[in-house]
């Protein structure tokens, strides 16, 4: 009887002993993930913070996933319109396709916009892999 008790009364102090042990570490673990810092990191392109301004319907486009593809000058740059897949308004519908809109204060000849994010470019080809993201790769 008094092993049996030497016995049960070991396994209750190794168990207090590992689970003081891990309490310890969680204790020091500073690791973890910031789910707002992640989701804002992922993807192409840089943190939208508002500018240029948009429309509220370029505002609603987004929301519903489609990308924004503005230019500065008086017609897209050549190339441009390549940015757009087929499918027109039924895909901007469905929040699947890009919308191309003139912004002459633009300061860079190009940006595409997604909800978080934005890119500039000097030509469209810089901004395929942005598009192609934001409508399918996320």
């Amino acid at each position: 009887m008094r092993s049996a008790l030497g016995w049960v009364a070991a396994i209750v102090i190794a168990v207090a002993a590992l689970v003081g042990l891990i309490a310890i570490f969680n204790s020091r673990d500073e690791g973890g993930v910031n789910q707002e810092t992640t989701a804002s990191a992922a993807g192409p392109g840089s943190t939208y913070r508002g500018t240029p301004a948009l429309s509220p319907a370029l505002q609603s486009a987004l929301k519903r996933g489609n990308v924004v593809v503005l230019y500065r000058d008086a017609k897209p740059p050549p190339g441009a319109q390549r940015l757009v897949p087929p499918g027109g308004r039924a895909l901007v519908q469905a929040g699947q396709g890009v919308v191309l809109r003139r912004e002459p204060k633009l300061k860079v000849a190009l940006a595409a916009l997604s909800a978080k994010k934005i890119e500039q470019a000097d030509n469209p080809q810089q901004l395929q892999q942005f598009v192609d993201y934001w409508l399918g790769g996320r």
